[in-house]
């Protein structure tokens, strides 16, 4: 059995790829943008599966953290846990913290900064990307337009990736 426009080769790199981009999007310690050199630097494939597949695995796993916030709140577990630290006196350090990531909320919860701030960190990784699809979770943001953005501003941070390994190693 023959596909028309890759082979199996790349098939797998783009299966591989993908699983490598749904784990660096919800690990932090595992590289997406050290996969995407290696592969390049390796020679073994070609640059578009290996960058169509952590893209579409990043974008994915950034949406799992969305939703992760979203619907996460509506756990029994996490509720009590909220009520357990709401009745815990607040310090100093805890009230800074509260009042930064409230600011960050409103930031990232406004028509007009919400989206490019995701796509600010989705192309350059500042701020990052993990924590802006914890912030966006929860906010009113739309999913649809999260993933969107994600999804544009990756495929951008790979191709620049993949590209510049190509002009170091031709």
């Amino acid at each position: 059995m023959r596909m028309d426009a890759w082979g199996w080769a790349e098939l797998g790199e783009l299966v591989t790829s993908f699983g490598y981009g749904i784990l660096s999007a919800l690990v932090p310690l595992a590289n997406a943008e050290g996969y995407v050199l290696v592969s390049g630097l390796s020679s073994i494939g070609h640059a578009a599966p290996v960058v169509a597949g952590v893209t579409l695995g990043q974008t994915l796993g950034k949406v799992l953290l969305f939703l992760g916030v979203r619907r996460g709140r509506q756990f029994p577990f996490v509720r009590h846990q909220r009520a357990r630290l709401r009745s815990h006196p607040v310090g100093p350090a805890r009230r800074r913290f509260r009042r930064t990531i409230a600011a960050l909320l409103r930031l990232v919860g406004e028509k007009r900064w919400g989206l490019p701030i995701v796509l600010l960190a989705a192309v350059t990784g500042f701020p990052p990307l993990y924590a802006v699809a914890l912030l966006a979770g929860a906010t009113r943001m739309r999913l649809g337009w999260f993933a969107a953005v994600v999804l544009v501003g990756r495929t951008v941070r790979f191709v620049l990736v993949a590209r510049g390994v190509a002009v170091l190693h031709p």
